[in-house]
């Protein structure tokens, strides 16, 4: 092959590199922006949402920055309202968060289900393991004010996309960047 064909080869990686980086950016982004099925505040206790597409969805707590959450103090339980059937719920993984300068949103549970109407209520027990409790106990962090914090429903997507999409970022970066170099150094290497 000529020094031109592998110029060409080389070259072609940036788009294909930039077309990676992109979806990889909306499925990390789609991790966050998910439609918000039901917001309920801790001080009402039980929620009724329907689900209107089949998938993953995910459980967020709202509340105020650096201030005792009430995660150690309840647990969320969600069941369908026809059959009764209780959907179990598993911890976030990855627990992704979004923060402003006072409050903060952070991924605690995620659950499938299929369509229908379910109903969410917060039951005594506690969202986090006995070591983060412990932890929690431990700082000197004000009060909390439950009025102040919720939980949200929100549509999402497996964790494993989520996990994807960090390799898929850096795959799409090195593309367009070994692209670029391995383009403009062809000569050197292949003659």
């Amino acid at each position: 092959m000529s020094i031109l064909t592998y110029r060409i080869l080389f070259f072609t990686l940036i788009p294909l590199g930039l077309l990676i980086l992109i979806k990889a950016i909306k499925i990390l982004i789609s991790a966050f922006n998910g439609q918000v099925l039901l917001r309920l505040p801790y001080n009402d206790n039980i929620g009724a949402f329907t689900i209107t597409k089949a998938g993953y969805h995910s459980i967020w707590q709202k509340g105020p920055m650096l201030k005792k959450t009430p995660l150690a103090k309840f647990r969320p339980h969600i069941r369908n309202t026809v059959t009764g059937e209780v959907i179990p719920i598993h911890r976030s993984i990855m627990s992704p968060r979004s923060n402003s300068f006072s409050n903060g949103e952070m991924e605690i549970f995620t659950f499938h289900a299929p369509k229908g109407n379910y109903e969410m209520s917060l039951v005594a027990g506690s969202s986090i393991s006995s070591v983060l409790r412990l932890v929690g106990s431990a700082l000197p962090l004000p009060d909390m004010d439950t009025s102040k914090y919720s939980l949200e429903i929100r549509e999402s997507q497996s964790q494993f996309l989520t996990f994807l999409a960090i390799p898929l970022i850096l795959l799409g970066i090195a593309g367009m960047a070994g692209g670029l170099v391995l383009g403009l150094v062809a000569e050197q290497i292949f003659i």
